[in-house]
């Protein structure tokens, strides 16, 4: 079967054997999985044990690039990862923009499998059809901008770099690779797993072009997407701040906890310290963007002034890397906090994962639990030097620093003394939201029910769920993506309200659909220019396969049941999709008073109610209610016949 927007090739790279073999795509599959997140599900089910140690030679990394990648549609960029993560012991993907899909694509490859242990340090080059293993020597040992450098001083800036930092060659847990020096990719350890390898990076050029079935149709919708950018009256401020001009509805309207999840950052602080007008003076030095993104959300900055002058960075969604070192750590100035983004992006250290652990052992600390001398004799406070002190621990993997830095599972483990009941995670990932500032909309309850850990963009609607939006706009959201009207009336069951946790099906199935196809943002500032029609559209005119919205979705459904079924035979159930139990404690705030776990709609919610949002949740997934496992109706539907004979086998399913 011939299709457009598939190279038609997986690239399988043995590092033990140092083979290196291309095998056709089967196009039945990829058109029944969709490609990208779903090609990575279904490869990982039948090649990877989902008990595999994470950090052994027998984990497999899958990349994913998905039908429209490569094609030039509008916000066509992303590509997705799917492994077994150290720092959770999920498998789960992680998804990232910038050109290294769009290279690897074009190069010829819509899968890449990595597999086995290189007994040397070794980079992996992809250049079009010639693939190879190359030694890494001169790279071991730098960080990710230095190794990003070398490798484009070696083979020019047409190819993109994926590399760990030293971290992650230490097999740090809570770290990321970058791409191009910019882009962050495989939050949960992907570098971790490079760094078990002796994987240090993996540069792709490519030149070839992506069949597309129905160019003037593609082209048609192309302009009409383009042209709605275009008109979008807020689009030269979108461009001028990035992610920054959502800065305003962290310190005035969501907010952001603080002292871990027992305060609130206070809004005069916020802008007294981070103002997005200080951003624009004194901070922002170039603005970057995807290559099909028009609004462009990634940053180029650059301290202009005092001690740390000169110190640049380059950082992918800025305004939320901000939030965390400002309020998690609170790192004081805005230069200060620009630096110590830098030394985390050199390093490889994931912002959002180690200010969170950071901020854990801060109050350990308080209580006593961890000692000054633990602390390596430093007094350990939320500061600047505490922050540097402990991330420059952790990226050489000792001390106290060290132990943080694999995680939260692991770190309770090796802190012991009762430290899990202060320790705010879900699934071994800290969340990014707290329900008691921002309320239990669909960011908050996706943390708690997304399979790879409290990461709630994998599993949201776009609009980010803003509290003064009314219910009838996500109604709106929800038709126009294609969501069946008697799941629509479930949700809404009655005027002026909405089921949150019979929402969040749709919204995980729809960032699904995006991860697979390659198309699509998660972010309202691009989300909010596009039609639910553009994907069917798009997604019919490159393939020519003619394919409605109702059928996408129904193929992402079965992605996301097959994510979910890989971690029930990895042992998670039910009673991972637990609350934080600090979730349930009053919130004392220095400007907004006492705030607690309520609904969208303000509503107090008790432990009970949570409970009875897990069972919404798995109802309207078609999961059993006690366990929070798919059921045999379910994955037949989903034309998973051989994951039911599986999960019957090891009897986790009747």
């Amino acid at each position: 079967m011939k299709a457009g927007g598939y190279a038609g090739c997986v690239l399988h790279i043995d590092l033990t054997r140092q083979e290196i073999e291309k095998q056709p795509l089967d196009m039945d599959t990829a058109r029944k999985y969709l490609g990208g997140f779903g090609l990575n599900c279904k490869f990982s089910w039948d090649l990877l044990d989902p008990l595999v140690d994470p950090l052994s030679p027998e984990n497999i990394v899958f990349m994913g690039m998905g039908p429209i990648l490569g094609t030039g549609a509008p916000v066509s960029s992303k590509y997705s990862v799917l492994t077994k993560w150290p720092a959770t012991g999920t498998i789960s993907p992680g998804t990232a923009g910038g050109r290294f899909g769009i290279n690897v694509k074009l190069a010829g490859y819509d899968q890449v499998i990595i597999k086995g242990k290189s007994r040397t340090p070794v980079y992996i080059r992809i250049d079009n059809e010639h693939v190879e293993i190359c030694d890494a020597s001169e790279l071991w040992g730098r960080d990710t901008y230095e190794a990003t450098d070398i490798l484009w001083g070696k083979y020019g800036r047409d190819y993109a770099v994926l590399a760990m930092g030293t971290a992650g060659e230490r097999m740090v847990n809570t770290t990321i690779c970058l791409v191009d020096k910019c882009t962050s990719w495989g939050k949960g350890g992907l570098p971790a797993i490079m760094g078990s390898k002796n994987l240090k990076a993996i540069v792709a050029r490519g030149s070839r072009k992506i069949p597309i079935s129905e160019k003037g149709r593609f082209e048609k919708r192309k302009r009409q997407i383009i042209d709605r950018f275009l008109a979008n009256p807020d689009r030269k401020r979108l461009i001028e701040l990035g992610t920054m001009d959502g800065f305003g509805g962290w310190a005035d309207l969501h907010g952001m906890s603080m002292n871990n999840w027992r305060g609130r950052f206070p809004t005069k602080e916020a802008y007294r310290l981070y103002s997005p007008e200080y951003y624009l003076k004194n901070i922002k030095a170039g603005r970057l963007s995807d290559p099909t993104c028009p609004v462009g959300c990634k940053d180029h900055i650059k301290i202009k002034k005092g001690e740390f002058s000169g110190t640049e960075a380059w950082v992918s969604s800025f305004y939320g890397r901000v939030v965390h070192m400002a309020a998690r750590c609170q790192v004081g100035s805005y230069e200060k906090n620009v630096k110590a983004q830098e030394y985390f992006q050199r390093t490889g250290l994931c912002i959002h994962s180690f200010t969170a652990l950071i901020d854990w052992a801060l109050e350990l600390y308080e209580r006593g639990i961890i000692s000054k001398e633990e602390a390596g004799g430093q007094e350990l406070r939320h500061d600047f030097e505490t922050t540097m002190y402990l991330a420059q621990q952790a990226t050489r993997n000792e001390g106290l620093g060290g132990i943080l830095a694999q995680g939260f599972k692991k770190a309770i483990q090796d802190i012991g003394r009762g430290c899990e009941k202060y320790a705010v995670h879900i699934k071994g990932m800290e969340p990014l939201y707290d329900p008691r500032i921002n309320r239990m909309s669909g960011p908050e309850f996706s943390q708690v029910v997304n399979p790879r850990g409290a990461h709630a963009p994998q599993g949201t609607i776009t609009l980010y769920m803003s509290k003064d939006e009314p219910p009838e706009k996500f109604r709106d959201w929800l038709e126009d993506r294609g969501v069946p009207r008697d799941a629509i009336s479930r949700i809404f069951e009655r005027p002026g309200y909405f089921n949150i946790a019979r929402m969040t099906p749709y919204g995980e199935d729809w960032v699904a659909f995006m991860n697979s196809v390659g198309m699509g943002c998660l972010r309202g500032r691009v989300d909010n220019s596009m039609k639910g029609e553009d994907w069917s559209e798009m997604y019919s005119a490159v393939t020519g396969f003619e394919t409605s919205l109702t059928e996408l979705r129904e193929a992402a459904r079965r992605n996301w049941n097959l994510l979910k079924t890989l971690n029930v035979v990895a042992g998670f159930s039910r009673k991972d999709d637990a609350f934080p139990e600090r979730w349930f404690e009053p919130l004392e705030t220095s400007d907004r008073g006492t705030m607690v776990l309520c609904d969208y709609f303000a509503t107090p919610l008790s432990r009970e109610d949570c409970s009875t949002l897990l069972d919404d949740y798995y109802d309207e997934r078609g999961w059993d209610i006690k366990t929070g496992i798919p059921t045999s109706k379910t994955l037949l539907e989903s034309g998973l016949e051989d994951v039911v004979d599986k999960l019957k086998a090891k009897k986790l399913i009747s």
